[in-house]
């Protein structure tokens, strides 16, 4: 019965490269085929663990249990014995992970969700962060929402009280999706489409807002006494205004720029949409994780969804993407690297360097998107909602500021299938460090709608 110690302490690294998982996942095996029961072997592995007092207080019993309790809430099926081996290898390398970072100071926490069996290569892969997105420069309409404009988006007929009271935002907050304004949170499953979520969402948000402006004072306020309120003020439910768009529709039948479940950008994808009539209902034109045969033909373009023109916003600036949101949920490209998001639960995240600029002007893969951009782009590799910003009063040490964005990896992971972002007064003048919080500032665009 052979389970080095070497790999036993692979246990605990930030990552684990192909070969030092091989030689664990053999070892497993290799407890499994001599003919212990499957508790027994588990028992091996986490007491050679706990010897090496890797897990403080916790006995093997403890540990084990934590880990059924796991399979069960996320229903997971091994087709073997040694295939669940692995997976419980894999997911104690991940508990120490979070346990490890959960020890530290930080604005943020970890826990365990949906991905904890797998490798960070692992959920690299069926997330589509293993590589940078391909960008090619591009012509940009970046403009600025007049306060006007963004003030009439958010607070109505300031003849309304109960609207100017409930939906509204001043210069230190705001949050769509506590309006009732943004669609529900999906899980993009085993398809790297996270464009198609994030720019489906932004066009769910300005249908929705639309909706809301042609609305007379008193038809939002009977909305308004419709929904429930929470005790801070935030809505339990939606307004009804928001329809869920199909993220298939882009998927199977935006071809020219997008690379369906193997990625694409919202900007050019918001292009694409500019010649099409507008987009199914989710109910339609359902999800199935892969991509297939154009079948919009199939179903009816949900009125107002047909995209007519987009905005994007100056990159790099904070109060850029801040004003912008006072008008509608801004997509936006980021950098998903770190093996911590995979476990983000709550708080403001920030990583040092995450979004630094690694390369020089002139290497082979260096990425520029912007004319006379005097920096190679950060390596974006995932597309997200940003829904709000705001302040956490309850940090003490660290950054406060934060802006609010929705994920596509469903419910159970984050703040509800949400995450914070640190959000900074100033920007940085470095240019390779000043395309924001994990470069949440690098591509950023919001549809306006026919």
């Amino acid at each position: 019965m052979i389970l080095r110690n070497a790999a036993l302490l692979l246990l605990v690294a930030p990552t684990l490269s192909t070969a030092y998982l091989t030689e664990i996942n053999n070892a497993h095996i290799e407890l499994l085929s001599n003919g212990a029961s499957a508790n027994t072997s588990e028992n091996v592995v986490l007491e050679q663990l706990l010897e090496n007092k890797l897990w403080g207080e916790h006995t093997a019993s403890q540990i084990r249990d934590a880990f059924e309790a796991w399979v069960q809430r996320f229903e997971r099926k091994y087709e073997s014995l040694a295939e669940k081996g692995q997976k419980m290898l894999i997911w104690l390398q991940n508990h120490a992970l979070i346990e490890s970072h959960n020890s530290k100071q930080s604005t943020f926490n970890l826990s365990h969700n949906a991905f904890s069996d797998m490798t960070f290569a692992e959920f690299q892969k069926i997330t589509n962060l293993h590589v940078p997105a391909q960008l090619t420069k591009t012509e940009f309409n970046f403009k600025r929402a007049s306060k006007e404009d963004a003030a009439k988006k958010l607070r109505g007929d300031a003849s309304s009280t109960a609207t100017s009271r409930k939906l509204s935002a001043d210069d230190n907050s705001l949050d769509w999706a506590s309006m009732g304004l943004v669609g529900p949170v999906r899980n993009q499953g085993l398809c790297g489409a996270c464009w198609a979520f994030s720019a489906v969402g932004a066009i769910e948000s300005a249908m929705a807002i639309a909706k809301y402006n042609a609305m007379t004072p008193n038809e939002r306020a009977e909305k308004w006494d419709i929904v429930g309120m929470d005790s801070q003020g935030r809505i339990t439910e939606d307004l009804g205004l928001v329809i869920p768009l199909s993220e298939q529709n882009l998927i199977d039948c935006d071809v020219l720029n997008q690379k369906g479940c193997d990625g694409g950008l919202m900007i050019t994808d918001f292009d694409e949409e500019e010649g099409k009539s507008g987009i199914c209902t989710e109910n339609d034109y359902p999800y199935i994780q892969t991509q297939g045969s154009c079948s919009a033909s199939m179903c009816s373009p949900v009125p107002g969804s047909k995209v007519k023109d987009h905005v994007d916003i100056m990159p790099r600036k904070t109060s850029e993407l801040v004003e912008a949101l006072k008008v509608n949920p801004v997509t936006a490209a980021m950098v998903a690297s770190d093996p911590t998001f995979q476990f983000y639960s709550s708080g403001i995240y920030s990583v040092p360097d995450c979004g630094k600029v690694t390369k020089e002007k002139g290497d082979p893969d260096c990425q520029e998107l912007y004319y006379n951009q005097d920096t190679c782009l950060p390596d974006v590799n995932h597309g997200v909602l940003v829904v709000g910003y705001g302040t956490d009063e309850s940090v003490t040490d660290g950054v406060k500021d934060f802006f609010k964005v929705k994920n596509s990896w469903g419910e159970a992971w984050g703040e509800g299938g949400y995450f914070r972002i640190a959000r900074y007064d100033e920007d940085p003048t470095d240019p390779k460090t000043n395309w924001g919080e994990c470069a949440i500032l690098s591509i950023l665009s919001y549809p306006v709608l026919e």
